[in-house]
This record gives C-alpha cells, structure tokens and sequence, in this order.
C-alpha cells in the first residue's frame, strides 16, 4: 500500500503503461498466434517491444507522483507480465477496444505529437487492433465492443476507422499519425510476419 496525494497520477501511469501495454500485447498477440500475457511476454520479439514501448515512447508522456520510481514501476509491470503463474486471456483483453484504446494509447498519442516525439511504436498497436477487426469480420467471429456493428461495418479500411471521432477524436486528421499506422498496418498485412513491425 502506498498513500499518496497524487491519485490521478498514479492512475494516469496505470491507464497508460499498464493498460496500454496490455492492449498492445492482446492485439499484437493475437496477430502472432499466441493465447495469453505469458505467452506474449515468452516471445523475444514482442516483450522486446513492449518495453521499448513502455520505457521511450508511454513514460515521456507521464508527469508520476514525487514518490512514484516510474522505472521501477515498469520493471515490476513486465515482471508482473512475464509470471508464468498468471495465465491472462489476450482474447479477454482484446475485448471492448473502442472504450479502452482512447484512454490506453490515444491520449499518449496526442501528448507525443504535441511534443514533437514520434508515434510509429505507438500507431503499432491501434494498427494491430484494425487487423483484429478484420479477423473477427472474416471469421464471424463475436466481436466484444459496444460498437461492434459500426467497427465491423468499416473492417479493412483503415481511413474509416481512423475517422470515428469518437474513438479518435482530432487524431483522425493528423496525417504523421495516420501515415504510421498506414505503415504498420500494412506490415501487420495477413500472411507477413508481425515481427516485422515490432520496431
């Protein structure tokens, strides 16, 4: 337990590495085959990844408490991640994207384009997600998601779905984020190995 005065702090730091690692691990996950968090963590390719992810491009975004160690909170989250005890359903994770992607990646997304940093690791995983939707599309497979209809409805195009304002809000109209996730959407392409995109 720790006490702080600071509750949105750590809750920001939570909502952005924790969670939003999680939705990258689901969605790229998923893409590469793989069923849980441990097995996610178990691949060199993705973990690698997921901490560059964590570390360069969602900490530079988050102002932490006095008495929050963000390090030392990232290392214990992929700890926390790699446990071959916990056995966390990326196909449970992936569920509901829309409500959660704004809070877990967008917002990240925006501070770094109003700061100038990049955004290719962080268009990733919203490409991974769009790669999702066509599978569950192609399978007829349950979509989870309170939008599922107008997600499945735009499946496979990528400018649609980068207009939902109310998922993207102005992202939609920033043409370096959308040309990252064109890329990464594209090297997430069916048949190519989704490694390739783990930058």
């Amino acid at each position: 337990m720790q006490f702080t005065h600071d509750v949105h702090g750590f809750e920001n730091a939570k909502l952005r590495l924790l969670n939003g690692a999680h939705s990258t691990l689901a969605y790229v996950g998923l893409l590469m085959g793989l069923a849980t968090v441990r097995d996610a963590m178990a691949c060199a390719p993705l973990a690698g990844f997921v901490g560059r992810l964590m570390r360069q491009d969602i900490a530079p975004s988050i102002r932490p408490p006095a008495e929050m160690d963000l390090s030392g909170y990232i290392d214990a989250v992929l700890a926390r991640f790699a446990n071959p005890a916990i056995a966390h359903q990326l196909a449970q994770i992936a569920w509901d994207g829309s409500q959660k992607l704004p809070y877990r990646l967008c917002d990240t997304i925006r501070d770094a384009r109003a700061a100038g940093r990049p955004v290719d690791r962080l268009a990733v995983p919203i490409a991974a997600w769009f790669r999702f939707l066509e599978r569950r599309q192609g399978s007829g497979e349950q979509l989870i998601d309170p939008r599922a209809d107008a997600l499945l409805a735009r499946a496979g195009d990528v400018a649609a779905l980068l207009a939902m304002r109310e998922i993207f809000g102005d992202l939609g109209d920033d043409p370096v984020f959308a040309a990252a996730v064109w890329r990464a959407h594209a090297a997430l392409a069916p048949g190519a190995d989704p490694a390739i995109a783990l930058i």
